[in-house]
């Protein structure tokens, strides 16, 4: 082990950042709370398990968007620079690993198969409405799409979607979604939901290339594991059945992806399914002031389904929070309105300020 680089990586970190950086062996878990440095731990024990002789080839990284799959590789970069290390999203991982070596061709697919985004999904629903002999003014392509994309996070097909509810609507959903994969496999497509399922496929029914890839991922690594799905769990099962060494990052607190099928019971349930897992809490905040932590904690104890935990700050008290009551929506609306002016008119840009809300219909 080069002690320069070993130094490097340990160097900076807090005890329990160590404790996640450095385990080797078996499944882990990392909770770790806003702003608590969760990137910086899971690109440095990438960066660990290499200088303890692990090959980059057999490190798989999982993230959930292509901007921080590229982030990691950046911050993995300033260590080592190894093209056969995978550092990916849960989409672009199964679609390499369905046209390598042709392997999709076993589910009757060619592996120059096209990925359709939501616009070519709305346009196979559309004409699956059509030849079905539905109106499509009626049955909303885009509700349609939502429907079957929930189907298959849950891998649930056609026949199974019928038998999960009888009712008129998913009568029809369910003879779209049959028509619609139809039309896929005529045109030698995926979406992005089938990437993964016919991942799930290839490895359930041919388990020589499960095998291959159990001996290739020696070492797995999921992000934001809070945010995954039925599917991506079933993923991450398969893959580290024989050798047990995952590592899930992660906050129940900050679980926002439900309404597209995140199931919080993966991150909350991981030592049921590994009860040997190591537990590594991260609760020292470096982002943001005493009292926007404070006010954080004391909105996010209410929640049902989470893993209480007691986040903590070096950094100073900070500004305190306005906490304005109205009367009606108008009200808040002109209230919002009136500090944005005055914000302005003290020089502020417009594009340092900004405005959330809990729901579309808020907007």
């Amino acid at each position: 082990m080069t002690k320069k680089i070993l130094s490097n990586i340990l160097d900076d970190v807090t005890e329990p950042q160590r404790e996640a950086i450095t385990h080797l062996e078996g499944p882990l878990q990392v909770l770790a709370g806003a702003g608590s440095g969760k990137t910086r731990v899971i690109t440095r024990r990438v960066c660990y398990l290499i200088e303890n002789g692990v090959d980059p080839y057999n490190i798989l990284a999982i993230t959930f968007t292509n901007k921080a799959a590229a982030e990691m590789k950046e911050r993995v970069a300033q260590y080592y620079s190894h093209p056969g290390m995978w550092i990916s999203t849960f989409h672009s991982m199964c679609a390499r690993i369905l046209r390598t070596d042709a392997n999709i061709e076993r589910l009757g697919f060619s592996r120059y198969f096209s990925i359709y985004d939501t616009t070519d999904t709305l346009g196979v629903i559309k004409t699956a409405l059509k030849e079905l002999e539905l109106d499509p003014t009626h049955w909303k392509p885009a509700s349609l799409a939502a429907t079957i994309s929930d189907a298959k996070n849950r891998l649930v097909g056609p026949e199974g979607l019928l038998k999960e509810k009888s009712g008129y609507y998913h009568q029809v959903a369910s003879r779209v979604y049959e028509k619609y994969q139809s039309m896929l496999r005529a045109n030698n497509a995926l979406d992005f939901d089938d990437l993964q399922v016919k991942l799930i496929q290839l490895f359930t029914e041919h388990h020589d290339v499960l095998d291959r890839y159990h001996e290739k991922f020696l070492f797995i690594l999921i992000d934001e594991y809070q945010d995954t799905n039925f599917a991506q769990y079933a993923l991450q099962r398969l893959l580290a059945k024989k050798y047990r060494n995952v590592c899930v990052t992660g906050d129940p607190d900050q679980s926002i992806y439900g309404w597209r099928g995140a199931n919080l019971g993966n991150i909350l349930e991981f030592e049921n399914d590994y009860p040997d897992a190591k537990v590594v809490w991260l609760e020292q905040n470096y982002r943001s002031t005493k009292y926007i932590l404070r006010a954080a904690s004391e909105l996010i104890v209410h929640n049902k389904m989470r893993k209480p935990k007691g986040l903590w700050t070096e950094n100073p008290e900070g500004k305190t929070i306005p906490l304005v009551y109205t009367d009606d929506e108008r009200t808040e609306a002109e209230e919002i309105t009136s500090r944005i002016k005055k914000l302005s008119e003290e020089g502020k840009k417009y594009s340092e300020m900004a405005i959330f809300y809990r729901t579309n219909a808020q907007s």
